[in-house]
């Protein structure tokens, strides 16, 4: 279960089957969905925004049944401060360029211990 802790999204619950450290979240009409696959495209009357995850997700087995059951992650996103341009985020593409710039963030980079 995907959560996000603030903006326009706040309080809107997700199953999403992959947690990347960017993720772009679409409304319209009032329903939302998050593009969390690397090829998703938003469709044209879709708002975007941007999201960063807050920590390493975890993972979860729904049982659903009916084809919903499945292994999904659970993970909590807030909105990025300095919103991507729409051009940035309308395409697979572009997406990526822009996540690829952005800096690494100290809370989710780990580093090995040198050994003794």
């Amino acid at each position: 279960m995907t959560s996000f802790e603030d903006g326009p999204a706040k309080g809107q619950h997700l199953m999403l089957k992959r947690a990347a450290r960017f993720l772009r979240v679409v409304e319209a009409n009032g329903k939302w969905d998050a593009l969390d696959q690397p090829t998703d495209t938003p469709q044209p009357k879709e708002k975007l925004y941007a999201y960063e995850i807050t920590s390493k997700p975890g993972m979860c087995h729904i049982n659903a049944g009916r084809g919903g059951s499945g292994f999904y992650p659970i993970a909590t996103y807030r909105l990025v401060k300095t919103q991507p341009a729409d051009a940035e985020m309308r395409t697979a593409e572009a997406w990526s360029r822009w996540c690829e710039a952005q800096p690494p963030n100290p809370q989710l980079t780990t580093t090995n211990p040198k050994p003794t």
